[in-house]
């Protein structure tokens, strides 16, 4: 997952402190806009500037807005302990494309991954509001989620193997396995991308329990893991 820093330039009274175990979902409420455009308007209202951690455009691209640990300004009495995700659209009218829906559906994943996180809500299901809009896929997304992070016993049936740019949930929990065991999975921790230091955990661990050292987890190293 590629996530784009355009170096949003904040106020200095940004707080810092942020413990996510939460996220909320928005729309912008305009159908056509950028991460600028979001910054400006929340600054235009005396903030420290955007106040959604993500943003994600209708083509799929994610934007990062505030550090994951600055308290957000985006969901009234939830900003402490949340990550709140912007979608460009307005929810309200029109209906959300599949790319930004995987998009959404992505990032969500790889939160919960980083941080434990249990709960997805949209804005209006934790305060007074119609964001993020009747027609926004709140439950679409949850559902999609929620199927991809079943922590079943079950192989997943395809070859998992070293590739740094794509998340996958099937990783999280073999890096959280390996931890459990004692292995190092890197500093970024069970971040559901499959690294050199992974791939690294992976071999040690084949060796460890005598079967073939290759450092992908297929059939036989997942059985081993979680037989």
């Amino acid at each position: 997952m590629n996530i784009i820093n355009k170096d949003l330039k904040f106020m200095s009274d940004l707080q810092h402190g942020n413990k996510p175990n939460t996220i909320v979902l928005h729309h912008a409420a305009s159908s056509s806009c950028s991460i600028e455009e979001i910054h400006y308007w929340h600054l235009q209202k005396g903030w420290s500037g955007c106040g959604y951690h993500f943003f994600i455009r209708k083509d799929g691209s994610v934007y990062k807005g505030r550090e994951e640990n600055v308290v957000g300004a985006h969901c009234k009495n939830h900003n402490t302990n949340s990550i709140g995700i912007c979608a460009e659209g307005d929810y309200s009218k029109e209906e959300m494309p599949s790319i930004q829906k995987e998009a959404l559906v992505e990032v969500c994943e790889y939160l919960m991954g980083k941080y434990d996180i249990k709960n997805i809500y949209g804005h209006n299901e934790l305060g007074v509001t119609e964001c993020p809009g009747k027609y926004y896929p709140i439950d679409e997304i949850k559902e999609k989620v929620k199927e991809n992070i079943k922590l079943g016993g079950a192989y997943p049936e395809y070859l998992i193997k070293r590739d740094s740019h794509k998340f996958d949930w099937n990783v999280v929990k073999i890096q959280r396995h390996l931890v459990e065991l004692g292995y190092d999975v890197g500093a970024c921790g069970a971040d559901g991308y499959f690294g050199e230091d992974t791939e690294k955990a992976v071999k040690e661990f084949q060796g460890d329990v005598g079967i073939e050292v290759d450092g992908v987890v297929g059939g036989i190293t997942w059985g081993s893991l979680f037989g």
